[in-house]
């Protein structure tokens, strides 16, 4: 089978694409020829125009940009397309009418410009044009099969749109392609806390760091705007930098915890999907538990006197209450099966191409 992945950008390495380069791998290894397709392939001309708002209307407006004509030599049997956002509706609603085409929900970038939900809620005139243009988003990727990872991500993204005016969506669960579930880890300690992220407060991180005040050990790993800061927090705060695979299993080898604080609900959290594979439970916002956990896995909170008393917590756990919360974790882990995930989106290309392989 011959897919081409399009993806907005690589310019910023984050869960969708490790993702990306993860299923890339895993269908190449299947046989599959893969091509990868950026917005680079084909710039659009609003990429040109200043601000943040001109952005958006381009991705929305904008005719220019990557088509069908640039994977006319590949002759793709399906499309997969990953971030629409800096590609636009345009390019990706013609890709569609050219090829069949399948959209990995990554984000709610559909229901919100920002990716994260931030302006539902702010006032009704706001939620009205956005549900206006959500809608409107939707009835141009009426062509697209939408992969979600959970029905409750499948339903909110439709929301917005009447069901005759919206796309077909199918649920894939996702998974990460590690084997640290066959690993055999050491027993966490409950006095040490990773962060695993962008170091940025879009995912919580000055929270946390508000919230902190050395009940045990924080390990921070990540890059982004806030890394100066966290080499400030002082004794008991570790920054470690960006890591590779074997630098995240060592770093989550030290730990007992993720904590997850990110602001906004994510489709998935790929970290978190990381941590139960290492079976180590996690401490997440009550708005953003990860759809891959159990309840048994986690502990949540609210604000940030809710997550400093919860860190506190944590770290005075009895032995067996820790360990039931570990084992739960480990449990949840064994269940993110990324052979079954690849089949799975396996299956959704040759639904979207009618069945030819």
């Amino acid at each position: 089978m011959r897919i081409a992945m399009v993806h907005a950008t690589f310019a910023v390495r984050g869960g969708a694409e490790r993702y990306l380069d993860d299923l890339v791998g895993s269908l190449a290894a299947r046989g599959h020829e893969v091509r990868v397709c950026t917005a680079g392939d084909r710039p659009r001309w609003s990429a040109r125009l200043p601000g943040k708002a001109a952005v958006h209307l381009g991705d929305l407006f904008d005719p220019t940009g990557l088509g069908p004509v640039d994977l006319r030599d590949f002759a793709p049997d399906v499309v997969h397309v990953h971030n629409w956002q800096g590609l636009g509706v345009p390019a990706v609603a013609r890709l569609a009418r050219a090829y069949p085409t399948v959209h990995t929900v990554h984000d709610y970038a559909v229901l919100d410009p920002n990716n994260a939900l931030r302006n539902v809620g702010r006032s009704r005139g706001l939620d009205a044009l956005l549900r206006l243009r959500s809608a409107w988003i939707l009835r141009r990727f009426r062509r697209l099969r939408l992969l979600c990872a959970t029905e409750r991500v499948r339903d909110l993204v439709l929301s917005a749109a009447s069901p005759t005016r919206r796309p077909p969506a199918r649920i894939v669960p996702l998974a990460v392609a590690l084997d640290w579930n066959r690993r055999a880890w050491p027993p966490g300690d409950p006095t040490t806390f990773l962060f695993l992220g962008a170091l940025g407060s879009h995912k919580g991180l000055d929270r946390l760091l508000d919230a902190w005040d050395g009940p045990g050990t924080l390990l921070v790993a990540g890059e982004g705007p806030l890394r100066s800061r966290v080499e400030r927090a002082g004794p008991g705060v570790h920054c470690l930098g960006h890591l590779d695979e074997a630098g995240k299993r060592a770093a989550f080898a030290r730990s007992g915890w993720l904590v997850f604080p990110s602001r906004v609900a994510e489709t998935f959290g790929l970290v978190c999907a990381e941590s139960l594979l290492a079976g180590r439970p996690i401490i997440v916002g009550a708005h953003a538990l990860p759809s891959m956990a159990t309840e048994a896995s986690t502990l949540s909170f609210a604000g940030v006197e809710g997550l400093r008393a919860t860190l506190h917590r944590a770290a005075a756990m009895p032995a067996d209450e820790y360990a039931r919360l570990a084992a739960s974790a480990a449990a949840d882990g064994s269940r993110l099966d990324w052979d079954e995930h690849v089949s799975a989106v396996l299956d959704a290309y040759e639904l979207a191409a009618g069945g030819v392989r």
